[in-house]
């Protein structure tokens, strides 16, 4: 230390102001740097507060949630919801229907016990504003099982008249479907009249003696349906 300090004295004043000119900007540098990750924590720290006051408001609110999804879940037809790759498929289809040329991202899903949320982001380039109308009618007689998230719509500075649309579309997939069962109706046979019950019972009618005296066995004559049954001729 004592060296450092009788080398700064031991310069000219020419010497001495450089040196501190650049100890300064050194310092400056050093802080501006320290500001900029110290800015980047606490903007982080505030993020992960939020989110976890987000978090706790959901779970907060859980029995009330899942209540409200089981309802929800009662009311939509299963063959009716939007997996991923049906999802890019039906918006393809409704684009070329519109007249419209588009471009799809891969669709990202978000999932919970009962639902799965897919969203896919959709870019056309110099559209038509009918195109787009039409487009928008069919996607809108879809809700509730597809929907429209976001839209952006710009105008094409190259083309006038025409537009430039980023639309973000969700779909709801029904995971567990809730299974509808039937009451099953049994019919009890009613009381058959005494009378039909004794002429339903198997008739035992004896035989002739033989000539030599031998009497066979009893011959059992079942009734054909529908009764009465057959009498048996001696």
């Amino acid at each position: 230390m004592n060296l450092l300090k009788s080398l700064f004295l031991g310069r000219l004043l020419r010497e001495k102001v450089l040196v501190f000119v650049f100890v300064l900007l050194g310092a400056l540098i050093w802080l501006s740097a320290a500001g900029e990750r110290f800015g980047a924590t606490l903007r982080g720290y505030r993020s992960a507060a939020a989110e976890l006051r987000t978090q706790a408001l959901w779970l907060d609110n859980r029995v009330a949630i899942e209540t409200a999804a089981a309802d929800a879940a009662r009311h939509l037809d299963a063959s009716k919801t939007y997996d991923a790759t049906f999802l890019v498929a039906e918006v393809m289809a409704m684009a070329r229907r519109a007249g419209l040329t588009v471009n799809t991202e891969p669709p990202r899903t978000l999932r919970s016990p009962q639902f799965a949320v897919h969203t896919v982001q959709v870019t056309t380039r110099r559209a038509e504003l009918a195109s787009t109308l039409r487009f928008y009618q069919e996607l809108a007689s879809k809700a509730p099982y597809l929907g429209l998230e976001r839209i952006s719509i710009q105008g094409d500075r190259t083309a006038p008249g025409m537009l430039n649309i980023t639309l973000q579309i969700a779909s709801v997939e029904l995971l567990n479907a809730p299974v509808l069962k039937a009451e099953a109706v049994v019919e009890t046979p009613s009381a058959q009249p005494e009378s039909q019950t004794n002429e339903a019972e198997p008739q035992i009618q004896a035989s002739a003696e033989t000539a030599d005296g031998a009497v066979p066995a009893p011959v059992v004559a079942l009734p054909e349906p529908p009764p009465p049954a057959t009498e048996a001729v001696e």
